[in-house]
């Protein structure tokens, strides 16, 4: 036997060099994803996830301190379904470590070898030829072996693990028929790899990982219809209850489930239909801490049959009907919504519907937040990765940090490729409109820059006006201010609001009735009409559609045709303008 010891010093540098291992190769596991469905993304979630733990795991002198730290990170943070299986498996080693400050060879393996029970019984329904495959296959090949050289175990371990991700293509009807391994399985393969590399070296600078040169494939065309269960979904309960309680309440939402659990926090991910439905459940049940939805329909139609080079963006206040978005292949990013101090994602988690029906329910004012920059990072990575050049179109930044925000997040991405950011200076219908107009400017095969040059053009010819039935929404929300909504309460005028040329909110009328409101609206509409022309325009509303039937009938009949659409207002946009709302968003004719 021999003497090998391992320290907290020593588990963390190993975890250190897999992660970086693993990261360097994230966009080459991306190309083969096609397993359990083809969204391309499994190679961001696994980086993403890694990411996370360097950020927060806390290296200690003591094994089981080190390990308990990269564990809570891992299972607190885990991003997609191999994520969480290799976080559960992070959690099991840190259970098997047990008290031990330090680690002899033999019960380093074990660990490895017991570990591989806590991710096969995260998950509801295992499958071979995946990650969970390698991962056993290599504790066992440790295990029968032990007695070696540590650095001659760990290679003769890699060698054999790299012949298990070879064989997953005969293990799985899809990786047979795309002719690749799976991409999870090769991502531990990069992970024990990274490991073995620090071993032999002692080199952790990141300048010394290189992706892997990946083999050349013929292109893949897998089967893109994700179905009915298209959203990949991932919520972090605190909660008292089990594992497997959990898992008997998710079973009916979805599949592909992977729960796990440690201390007092529950990660779940699930492929669901409806995600607002799990969630509306979870609460019930805990505390949700976060979630996190990919629209997986949409990941596998921009990777493999993207509608153009050109891919659009936008974020949630934008409103538009879904149909468009899927047609389209828009990307939404959804803005944060505080609801009684659970945190819901706009348009996604919480849905107009439920806002609406429970608005005046909240024990605590709803509150809008941006979205974290690791969320924005994976939304942005995948996108530009599968894009040749991206428009995004965002509220106005006088409104929201949003843009701000985003534009921080790509600058530090480092990209080579063709990005606008654009401020589109309004919300809501207004910028669902700039965006529809986007993709009928990419569909009459425009390039970059032309469609850029149009909306600059379109977005000083757009407008919103919005009449607001109830100024408490805006005053608890500080939209209007106190002094301001005192006043106008007390003397019982019902706003208009509207979007200055700076893109800045402002009260363009104030009246005694919401009649009187559209009346002012109306006589804007009309005036622009028969001095510019309204080359296209937008109904929303907050809680009932049939706020609208009037209104639309006035506005046909001025403006001479049907709007472009009819949408429920956001909920995060709802919050201030609250039920009773209504407005209509139109673009004037540049060319009279």
């Amino acid at each position: 036997m021999n003497n090998y010891t391992i320290d907290g010093s020593k588990l963390y540098s190993f975890i250190v060099s897999g992660a970086r291992n693993l990261i360097v190769n994230e966009h080459g596991l991306n190309k083969i994803n096609v397993f359990p469905v083809a969204d391309g993304d499994t190679g961001t979630n696994l980086a993403l996830t890694m990411k996370t733990i360097l950020k927060k795991a806390q290296k200690d002198d003591h094994t089981n301190t080190t390990m308990s730290s990269i564990a809570k990170a891992a299972i607190e943070n885990a991003y997609g379904n191999s994520g969480m299986i290799f976080a559960q498996y992070l959690n099991g080693l840190a259970i098997e470590i047990g008290s031990r400050t330090q680690l002899t060879q033999e019960e380093f393996v074990l660990a490895t070898q017991n570990a591989v029970k806590y991710a096969y019984e995260a998950v509801s329904s295992p499958k071979e030829g995946t990650i969970l495959t390698v991962m056993k296959e290599w504790s066992s090949d440790l295990k029968n072996h032990v007695s070696e050289e540590f650095e001659t175990l760990l290679e003769r371990s890699i060698e054999n693990a790299k012949k298990t991700v070879d064989n997953t293509k005969f293990k799985l009807k899809v990786l047979m028929d795309n002719n690749v391994v799976d991409a999870g399985a090769k991502g531990f393969l990069y992970f024990i790899e990274g490991i073995y590399q620090y071993v032999k070296t002692g080199i952790l600078d990141e300048s010394h990982f290189k992706a892997a040169t990946m083999e050349e494939h013929v292109e893949i065309i897998p089967n893109t219809d994700i179905g009915e269960l298209r959203y990949c979904s991932q919520f972090l309960v605190q909660t008292e209850k089990d594992k497997e309680y959990f898992t008997k309440l998710m079973t009916p939402f979805g599949d592909s489930l992977v729960v796990s659990k440690r201390d007092e926090y529950v990660q779940i991910h699930i492929h669901a239909k409806q995600p607002e439905k799990v969630m509306a459940t979870l609460v019930r049940e805990g505390i949700v801490i976060s979630s996190k939805v990919d629209d997986m329909q949409l990941q596998a139609n921009l990777l493999h049959r993207r509608k153009s080079p050109i891919v659009i963006v936008t974020d949630s206040i934008a409103d538009f009907p879904q149909e468009f978005a899927e047609r389209e292949q828009i990307t939404v990013i959804p803005l944060n919504l505080i609801v009684d101090s659970t945190v819901y994602l706009d348009k996604v988690t919480m849905t107009p519907e439920y806002f609406y029906k429970h608005l005046d329910d909240y024990r605590m004012n709803p509150t809008s937040a941006q979205p974290t920059q690791e969320h924005l990072e994976r939304y942005l990575t995948g996108l530009i990765e599968q894009a040749e050049s991206v428009i995004g179109i965002f509220v106005s930044s006088k409104m929201s940090g949003t843009f701000n925000n985003i534009v921080r997040n790509v600058n530090s991405l480092n990209v080579t490729k063709k990005i606008s950011l654009i401020d589109s200076k309004v919300n809501s219908a207004a910028q669902g409109l700039v965006v529809m107009e986007a993709a009928k400017l990419r569909n009459q095969g425009l390039s970059h820059d032309e469609i850029v040059e149009k909306l600059e053009v379109i977005i000083k010819n757009t407008h919103i006006y919005v009449s607001v039935k109830d100024l408490k929404y805006m005053i608890r929300g500080g939209r209007v201010s106190k002094v301001q909504g005192i006043i106008l309460s007390k003397l019982d005028l019902k706003p208009v609001i509207s979007i200055d040329e700076t893109g800045k909110g402002t009260i363009f009328a104030k009246t005694l009735s919401q009649k009187k409101a559209v009346k002012q609206i109306l006589k804007k509409v009309s005036n622009d009409m028969r001095e510019k022309g309204i080359m296209t325009y937008s109904l929303v509303y907050s809680d009932d559609i049939a706020h609208l039937n009037d209104f639309k009938k006035e506005c046909k009949e001025i403006i001479g045709k049907d709007p472009a659409y009819i949408e429920a207002i956001s909920p995060i946009v709802g919050l201030n303008a609250g039920k009773g709302a209504f407005a209509i968003a139109y673009i004037k004719d540049s060319q009279s």
